[in-house]
């Protein structure tokens, strides 16, 4: 055995982030372990590396091939060479003043490395000739495989791998995760997509407030084959798939926290299924076939059953925006970037249109064109019958106000230090909305947006609100001056796969009652397809593929759109 946990328990003052853990990887095999943001996870990986801040406390037993991990304090010679960790985020992990080939060196010569810095490129499938690259030239996959060649140079006996395929697109993921599979090593995938780790991991760890609910082979989740704990169950609808036959649904409510005692299941506040036993006394690990499942009701025949996103199938008939002909190029000192080629586009009132593509595609230059902040070099775009393109100062400003924009990352785009009503209300003030209205217009956005609006929630600042939360102030942000177009840029991709399914709803929610044209821009063609009406495709800055989501899934003839639609299904 490679790995073996016993009691592993990691803990940030009174209460654990782990709650005594036991799970093995054996030698050769790859475990993926899945879970909700705050889960313990990560906490749990780190404690594997010694790399937890000074304030945790690390108990019982993490045996790597005999030796004690669990608390150590002398990483030399272990670290890096016996075990090493892929880290979470390709560009923050790599220098981005260096050249690949640099960096690679100086970690071989760190952990006594017998490879040749080329040696470690082909291994993760990269030509030697990117050794002279600098990581800002690489595309998300080819930084993500560099990661990957690092963390190989001390040749480990076990790879953490902390969400490795976190931003990139589908086919990027898959290649991602395909190299990891073909390592020949023993692996520990940390990770929140279930479906995507499947057809790659031999088992699967499901983790939730600090504790396992379940441990079973990645084969029996993948072909569905028997019961599964209710939080893995939700785990898998919650995840998009390609298919407008399949239902998408989301797990309703929050993991609790951390920060007092627990009692009963953990997962009951959640669970379709829970009764009286559930609430008062918790579930331990149980044999259940080929798997481990920390559930009262694991032997019985009732599924559970959750919310589902609803679907309109909006055929437009008012056209909110419409964009024709857009043309736009980024020159620099060694060439010419086109990032849009003759785009055609439109919106109707009421409609949630997917913007889909992989990175550089040109969906970010789209949006900010529709947002009034790039001028292209040729076409129009009309939003409610007004042409953007033609207007300036003043006049231009005055139509950027009927665009809401959602950010992709709540955890960012919020100031920290400012609270909810006064966030929400912010975008009125800019506005000069007049001081009599904004508090009915905040308390209306934030009700729309599916948030409370007492006084309680309006105090609260962003660091006391879970990532949904946070995206759904977002919304409140950008329906306060009542818009005609909503661009979500890739609004729930920071999300866990729990919590999309409830944005997704919110947005349909506020595009039927309101009229509102919503771009949905994402890389995920499967979320696009489960929640949008229409789809357009785009590849290097040109619309390879448009039709309505049905369409898009069933009957795509471009071949970059079929490569998404397989990568998306696994």
């Amino acid at each position: 055995m490679t790995l073996t946990m016993r009691d592993l328990t990691v803990s940030y003052g009174a209460r654990p982030a782990v709650d005594r853990v036991d799970l093995d990887v054996a030698e050769g095999e790859i475990v993926a372990l899945v879970g909700e943001s705050g889960c313990g996870k990560t906490s749990l990986a780190r404690a594997l590396l010694g790399l937890l801040p000074r304030n945790a406390v690390v108990t019982g037993s993490a045996l790597l091939a005999g030796e004690e991990l669990a608390g150590r304090r002398d990483w030399a010679g272990v670290r890096g060479k016996r075990i090493a960790i892929v880290p979470q985020g390709a560009m923050t992990g790599l220098s981005p003043v260096h050249r690949v080939g640099r960096q690679l060196t100086e970690m071989l010569t760190l952990h006594k490395g017998t490879a040749t810095p080329a040696d470690l490129l082909d291994r993760v499938g990269l030509p030697a000739s990117m050794l002279k690259c600098y990581p800002h030239e690489l595309s998300g996959g080819q930084r993500q495989r560099v990661a990957i060649a690092l963390s190989l140079a001390g040749e480990p006996r076990l790879l953490v791998a902390d969400e490795p395929t976190t931003g990139l697109d589908a086919i990027s993921q898959r290649h991602v995760l395909s190299l990891l599979a073909s390592l020949n090593i023993s692996l520990l995938i940390v990770s929140h997509d279930l479906t995507g780790l499947l057809p790659h991991a031999h088992r699967i760890a499901v983790m939730y407030a600090g504790r396992l609910a379940e441990v079973t082979p990645s084969a029996r989740l993948l072909h569905r084959q028997d019961k599964t704990h209710p939080y893995t169950n939700g785990l898998l609808t919650a995840t998009p798939a390609p298919d407008r036959d399949v239902p998408w649904g989301s797990i309703p409510g929050q993991a609790p926290a951390l920060d007092h005692t627990l009692t009963g299941c953990r997962f009951a506040p959640r669970c379709p299924l829970t009764t009286s036993r559930c609430v008062d006394e918790e579930p331990g690990l149980m044999p259940y076939g080929e798997s481990h499942v920390a559930c009262h009701r694991h032997d019985e025949d009732a599924l559970p059953t959750y919310p589902t996103v609803p679907r309109a199938d909006c055929a437009p008939q008012n056209i909110a925006v419409r964009a024709t002909g857009l043309r736009h190029t980024f020159r620099s000192r060694a060439r010419t970037t086109t990032a849009l080629a003759d785009v055609d586009l439109t919106i109707g009132a009421g409609e949630i249109h997917g913007l889909v593509g992989e990175s550089g595609s040109g969906k970010s230059t789209l949006a900010r064109v529709l947002l009034g902040l790039i001028r292209p070099a040729a076409g129009r775009v009309e939003i409610a019958g007004q042409e953007l393109t033609a207007q300036r100062g003043k006049a231009l400003r005055l139509l950027q106000q009927k665009i809401g924009f959602i950010h992709q990352d709540p955890y960012d785009s919020l100031h920290p230090g400012m609270r909810v009503g006064d966030l929400v209300a912010e975008p009125l003030a800019v506005s000069k909305t007049p001081a009599a209205e904004r508090g009915d217009r905040v308390h209306r956005a934030l009700r729309s947006a599916g948030l409370p609006d007492t006084p309680d929630f309006l105090r609260r600042h962003p660091g006391q609100l879970s990532g949904g939360q946070r995206q759904r102030v977002s919304i409140a942000r950008a329906l306060t001056g009542d818009p005609v177009l909503l661009i979500a840029d890739e609004a729930t991709s920071m999300l866990d796969v729990s919590t999309r399914a409830g944005i997704a709803t919110t947005l349909r929610t506020l595009a039927a009652e309101r009229g509102l044209a919503v771009l949905f821009v994402t890389h995920d063609l499967g979320e696009a397809i489960q929640s949008c009406d229409r789809i357009t495709v785009l590849r290097h800055g040109t619309v390879v593929e448009h039709g309505t989501c049905a369409d898009v899934a069933g009957s795509a003839t471009d071949p970059y759109t079929r490569q998404l639609l397989q990568a998306a299904k696994g």
